[in-house]
């Protein structure tokens, strides 16, 4: 029987009056379909990908998107193509590697996009500059959580994302190790989290499995990559660094990582309230 189902066969023998306290507490216990949400976390590599990109949002209409190496550029573009209201969150100025029909004083960031009632889109700087340096090594990219809180028919979620310190062969070094403790201490401030993006550090690998200490995975284990085959600029490349985290307060269903989109695959699930 599906959640809904039971729910239609929940009776309240009480007064017709007190009819609205006993749905609100019988909502407690069984939710209906309405409180997922479909949430999507893509690395859009500049704006090489714009054709395929744009088409893929309004083809998926997204309820929370989370994008990395967005261009300020291209923002505008983003929002209408998916229909969503958002915030571009800044990085740095400049081009870390070649791309397509782009100036040298381009900003490139983090773009947090949703229509559901929030408490304002924030970003944390947890490594490097505050400010927005002009690009020099890929070492010295600051590196920020873009997070807010939304509200889902009178439920709230916290969604954070990012797009983690990289590494040149998928193996950890230094840097990620001092990187992943001071983001930790940013993620101190929340209860319960869902936390996507491009983390640049492969499934079975050392600073993956630290993530894994803090949240549940919720990319399926059939999945050897999330780097596009075709579309990756070193493909093929068998890595995992693309998912959605969550800690226990919240699920997440239907997952998808769909090929044909950027350099990285979507990643697409429906987000929920655990029971």
């Amino acid at each position: 029987m599906t959640k809904s189902g039971l729910f239609n066969k929940v009776y309240c023998l009480i007064p017709k009056d007190n009819l609205n306290n006993c749905t609100k507490n019988i909502s407690k216990y069984y939710k209906t379909e309405k409180m997922t949400f479909k949430l999507i976390t893509l690395n859009i590599e500049g704006n090489k990908h714009l054709h395929t990109v744009i088409p893929f949002l309004k083809k998926e209409k997204p309820d929370v998107l989370c994008l990395q190496e967005v261009y300020d550029s291209d923002f505008e573009k983003y929002k209408e193509a998916s229909g969503l209201d958002g915030v571009f969150i800044p990085m740095f100025k400049g081009i870390s590697r070649p791309t397509e029909n782009t100036n040298p004083n381009v900003v490139q960031g983090i773009a947090l996009l949703t229509n559901f009632p929030n408490n304002g889109i924030k970003a944390t700087t947890y490594f490097g500059d505050e400010n927005v340096p002009r690009f020099t090594t890929v070492a010295e990219i600051p590196r920020k959580l873009v997070y807010t809180t939304i509200e889902v028919d009178g439920e709230k979620f916290n969604v954070g994302t990012i797009h983690f310190t990289w590494t040149p062969d998928g193996e950890a070094n230094d840097s990620q190790r001092k990187n992943f403790k001071e983001l930790m201490k940013v993620l101190e401030q929340f209860d319960e989290l869902i936390l996507c993006g491009d983390f640049n550090a492969p499934r079975g690998k050392e600073i993956f499995k630290k993530f894994e200490q803090q949240f549940k995975d919720n990319v399926p284990l059939d999945v050897d990559t999330t780097l596009d085959l075709d579309m990756h600029r070193k493909a093929p490349l068998y890595y995992v660094v693309d998912t959605i985290f969550t800690t226990p307060a919240y699920k997440v269903s239907n997952v998808r990582v769909v090929d044909g989109v950027s350099d990285h695959k979507a990643v697409i699930g429906e987000v929920d309230k655990a029971l």
